[in-house]
């Protein structure tokens, strides 16, 4: 079936949540969701670093009384009081009257640039990259269409239609098997849609006992057995505060992975030889300058002072392009002496004094996780 023959059935509250993820509400909402998450977790603020108020389980039922910055406020099921899950871990039931102007959009260059204006005219704000997730909150009336985005950062501007491809308002997930059955209802013997291939990315928009309703990219609906469905948190919708969805980064493994077997230097400063803050203010002032500008940091040289901007984040919440400090010389809690890059997967980047060059290593190794200190985030 081809849902945009049927887009009036799927016009429902989840689009008003995207719309509003850079808002905040106090109409005292009382909408009905589900969790989709493996587990989600209420927070006490709309913070990963939050205190934990309680969990949820897949399928769990809940009501949001507030929307905003990509969280959700809800009601606890134990009715102790209200706590904050994030957006992507739940999708609410409700339909809506009348039919959101606002969609997703996915990019399709390998680099565009975000302007001020719509035109090539304008000044350059920023770049994103293939697969970057965008909200398009206008569209120019140009003859040449442009779309007004938001951006993970919560930076606002301007890129050409051509390069994006517009998507649903629903959280993602990736298809983990070789082949999922794709059925009519959530029952196995039921017809079969179609053959779901592994890696490929579907727009969750139910759940019922073990089963997801879900979009394909080919426009096809139906169910899906959730053990096949992983959830995709981090890349559902673009958020600003608590750091999920930083599409600027997404790129950080490519990029620094040209100057690994660099030599390290002492003062280095690159592009052919680096200390350990030398390497890290190469790479974040050489290709994320504009997102630096944009966000009002002038990053310092060294790593204790780079220690001491951003926002801190734990161990446990790190994403792609967190800077992690170390004290590497055996007083350990005494002194910052090192920084690196988190790549994600528990890898990070540096430049090694014993080894002599960019290695990556792995933040579970005993010597990183003994002399870790701390995280911060751009």
């Amino acid at each position: 079936m081809n849902i945009l023959r049927n887009i009036g059935k799927y016009t429902i509250c989840i689009s008003l949540a995207t719309m509003l993820l850079f808002t905040s509400l106090a109409f005292g909402l009382d909408y009905k969701a589900t969790v989709i998450a493996p587990e989600a977790t209420i927070r006490q603020e709309r913070d990963f670093n939050s205190q934990q108020l309680d969990k949820l389980n897949m399928g769990n039922k809940v009501t949001v009384k507030d929307i905003s910055d990509g969280w959700y406020c809800v009601e606890t099921p134990n009715g102790r009081g209200k706590g904050w899950v994030f957006s992507g871990e739940i999708v609410i039931n409700n339909d809506l009257p009348g039919e959101n102007s606002l969609k997703r959009g996915d990019v399709i260059a390998d680099v565009l640039n975000v302007r001020s204006g719509a035109s090539t005219d304008n000044p350059r704000i920023t770049q994103i990259r293939r697969g970057d997730t965008v909200t398009i909150i206008n569209t120019s009336d140009t003859p040449e269409k442009w779309y007004e985005v938001i951006l993970g950062n919560n930076i606002k501007g301007w890129v050409h239609s051509d390069y994006i491809k517009i998507t649903y308002n629903f959280p993602k997930g990736n298809i983990n098997i070789d082949s999922a059955t794709l059925k009519q209802q959530p029952k196995s013997d039921t017809a079969c849609v179609t053959k779901l291939k592994k890696d490929e990315t579907v727009y969750i928009r139910d759940y019922a006992e073990g089963w997801y309703n879900i979009i394909t990219s080919e426009d096809l609906e139906g169910w899906v057995e959730s053990k096949y469905v992983k959830v995709l948190l981090t890349d559902t919708f673009s958020v600003s505060r608590s750091g999920a969805g930083r599409e600027v980064f997404g790129d950080i493994e490519t990029v620094t992975s040209k100057y690994l077997g660099k030599g390290y230097v002492y003062g280095g400063n690159g592009p052919n030889g680096f200390d350990c803050s030398g390497f890290t203010s190469y790479i974040l002032k050489t290709y994320y300058g504009e997102y630096l500008k944009s966000k009002g940091i002038n990053l310092p040289r060294t790593a204790s002072a780079q220690a001491t901007i951003g926002t801190s984040v734990g161990r446990e919440n790190l994403q792609k392009g967190d800077l992690v400090f170390f004290d590497t010389e055996g007083r350990i809690g005494d002194n910052i002496g090192h920084v690196g890059i988190y790549l994600g997967n528990g890898q990070i980047i540096h430049a090694s004094t014993s080894r002599g060059r960019i290695v990556t290593d792995k933040l579970s190794d005993r010597y990183y996780a003994t002399r870790f200190m701390k995280a911060v985030r751009l």
